[in-house]
This record gives C-alpha cells, structure tokens and sequence, in this order.
C-alpha cells in the first residue's frame, strides 16, 4: 500500500487491488481513484474510475473498504447555535488492515466522545501550519488524543511549522509513504511523515 499527497488536503491511498482518494480538487494534478471521499465541500474536480463518491456523515462499506463520517468544525464553537464555524467532516478507514483517520479542515480538540467514535488509528492525517485551522499546540492535543502509530502533516504550508514541536525526533521526507502491513508501523513511538507533493 502506497500514500500520495496531492496538496493542501488531497491524497490518494493505494493498495493492491482498489485506491481511494481524499479531498480532489481543481489544484490537483489528474487523480486515479476508486472511491472518493470529500470532507471539506470544495468544488472537487472529477477522479478518474471513481465507483462511489461520500461526502455526507454516515457509516458505509464500499469494495469491502469499511469508512466512517463524522461532522466536525472549522474552529471551536461556544454552542450549539454557534453558526461561525463551517462544518467539516472527519473520516476514518481501514484498507488492507491498515487504520487511517483524516480529519479534514478541523478546528477544534476533540470531545472524548469524538476520540472514541475513531478508536485505534495506524495512520493520521491532519492539517498544520500556516493556513490550517489548528494552532500547533491545540494539534498537538488532537495528535495526543487519538495516539496514532503514524502522523502524516497536511496543507500547503505544513513546512512553516517546527515539527519539533510537536515531540518528532526524526522526520522523514517521502515522495510516498509505503506500507506493507500494520505490523511494519512502530509501536512504541509516533512515527512523522512529511510527504513531498506528488
């Protein structure tokens, strides 16, 4: 299995036998892809093979690739009727035995409800830097909250953040990440990937 990064919030996971994609859009080079999730109602532009496009909350099984939607905010809301902040969605998946979550255009820690509707995530993709919705210190707290073996930063500027921050030691740079199982992703410790546009 192979992870691309487009930009901003665009990837494509491959594996074997189907890919999905995340987030296309119009700044995106041509996309390839069986399944298309879209969390932040950009105008997406159109993928290539796309079997089935989600972009609504909801739980759904698609070419026995189980994904599941949440809504979220683009920044923290005081209530209910708090309208300031756009909705965006958080999906999470499994291909092969791999987790992933994407947590789309986020702007908020998560609730403890939240955290656990995700469970166990392998891979994380979330948005940093100048730019995202996120100040480092509050995804530092979404990082620690879901633990992930794997964080894979996203957006345009995600290199106009110190990675060190966020407690990284090493940070590889990939033109893609390639994952042969979960067996393959550390244990002990949160691996980061930076991943060069594709």
């Amino acid at each position: 299995m192979e992870i691309l990064w487009h930009d901003n919030t665009c990837f494509t996971v491959r594996g074997k036998k189907k890919s999905l994609v995340i987030n296309p859009h119009k700044g995106a080079d041509k996309l390839k892809g069986d399944i298309v999730l879209n969390s932040i109602g950009e105008e997406a532009t159109e993928v290539q093979d796309a079997h089935k496009t989600f972009d609504w909350p909801g739980e759904y099984e698609v070419m026995d690739v189980p994904i599941s939607a949440f809504e979220a905010w683009t920044k923290a809301r005081s209530s209910e009727s708090d309208s300031k902040a756009d909705k965006t969605l958080i999906f999470y998946f499994q291909m092969g035995k791999v987790k992933f979550c994407h947590l789309g255009e986020l702007g908020h820690t998560l609730t403890s409800e939240m955290v656990a509707e995700i469970g166990d995530v392998d891979i994380l993709m979330i948005k940093v830097g100048e730019g995202a919705n996120l100040d480092s210190k509050k995804a530092m707290e979404v990082i620690e909250s879901i633990e992930p073996r794997v964080v894979i930063p996203m957006g345009n500027n995600s290199e106009s953040i110190s990675l060190k921050d966020f407690g990284a030691e090493k940070i590889e740079s990939l033109d893609k990440f390639e994952v042969k199982s979960s067996s393959d992703l550390p244990i002990d410790k949160m691996q980061y990937v930076v991943l060069n546009k594709a």
